[in-house]
């Protein structure tokens, strides 16, 4: 009987133990996709503030990047490029 109350304590620690650490999983997933989404927007905003309307093809393919890192690049490319050709050789080489 003393075995399995202990048991049971043991495993309800670990069950909220668990639970914690998914939720705690589960909030930095979020956050991460929050801040990919919004860098993913900084840099179409840029594009249509220089260039105007953009192709689908370009929005697309930047919407399906899934690293800050690129999308950063992708941010200072689109404020300093002389015109959306640029901007697309540049891309194909980062996405290639």
């Amino acid at each position: 009987m003393i075995e399995s109350a202990a048991y049971e304590i043991i495993k309800k620690e670990g069950y909220e133990e668990g639970m914690r650490q998914g939720i705690q999983q589960g909030i930095q997933q979020g956050i991460q996709r929050g801040l990919l989404e919004e860098a993913r927007e900084m840099v179409l905003e840029a594009l249509e503030e220089r260039f105007g309307l953009l192709p689908r093809s370009i929005i697309s393919r930047i919407k399906s990047i899934e690293e800050r890192e690129i999308l950063r690049t992708l941010l200072r490319l689109a404020i300093r490029v002389k015109d959306l050709e640029e901007f697309k050789s540049h891309l194909d080489r980062l996405e290639g």
